[in-house]
């Protein structure tokens, strides 16, 4: 059966790369074509079409040519394993920071939302990893930042506050259980949202002298949509269902 060649334009098309590109590779020697007339013209079958789907293969995975020349050249294939498995651990990684990433997408999402409510909905009980105990009078700066458990997307995430009369917890959600439980419901909420500590102490002082301790306040990103300029939390008041 005589197997029916295509042209440069033609395998370039079906590969969405350049003409230029796969010359370049047959001058790298990376892909020779069938065939080439006497008029110059290159042809090319289902070998060369199944070369240059690996070579691009190699290319994504980030390889360079020189690399790629070698692989194409090694019987074995032993680099291509070791290859393989080295990208397969950064693809796991990449998937990982992904999936962190859409989870503060999501949160920021419910955050616009929630952000005029007056009915806070938890819909599963929280559990609360303290990162720090602090004295009430001692504010939460980068100094503190620096202590505690930080990574790049620390102040992105959900903080909570509990506080009491003399101290006060920073916590962050846990997937195992801990001694601090937020329960599932919806819970009355306050929203104190000011330009200043100082404005906001007042806000916070106020509510300390009107509500049972401890009070459970959540950072939940509202700050950024005002470039974090103001200061934006949610004082959790007494469960309604």
């Amino acid at each position: 059966m005589t197997e029916k060649l295509i042209t440069i334009s033609q395998l370039a098309n079906l590969f969405n790369v350049s003409h230029h590109t796969l010359r370049h590779y047959e001058d790298k020697g990376l892909l020779e074509p069938k065939e080439i007339s006497s008029n110059g013209y290159r042809k090319y079958g289902m070998s060369e079409a199944y070369q240059l789907s690996f070579i691009l293969f190699l290319k994504e995975l980030g390889l360079n040519l020189a690399e790629i020349k070698e692989m194409l050249h090694d019987d074995t294939k032993s680099d291509y394993t070791d290859v393989l498995l080295q990208k397969k651990s950064a693809v796991t990684e990449e998937i990982t920071r992904l999936e962190q990433l859409s989870k503060l997408i999501d949160e920021q999402i419910v955050v616009n939302q929630k952000a005029k409510e007056v009915v806070y909905r938890i819909e599963q009980p929280i559990y609360l990893k303290v990162l720090k105990e602090l004295p009430t009078e001692q504010a939460f700066d980068l100094s503190i930042v620096e202590e505690i458990d930080w990574d790049p997307d620390f102040l992105m995430r959900k903080l909570y506050y509990i506080i009491d009369d003399l101290t006060y917890l920073i916590c962050i959600e846990s997937d195992e259980p801990t001694a601090i439980l937020v329960d599932s419901g919806n819970y009355q909420v306050t929203t104190i949202e000011s330009g200043s500590e100082e404005e906001f102490d007042q806000h916070l002082e106020y509510l300390m002298m009107n509500q049972e301790l401890p009070l459970t306040v959540i950072e939940d990103g509202g700050r950024f949509l005002s470039s974090g300029k103001r200061i934006a939390v949610k004082v959790l008041g007494e469960k309604i269902d």
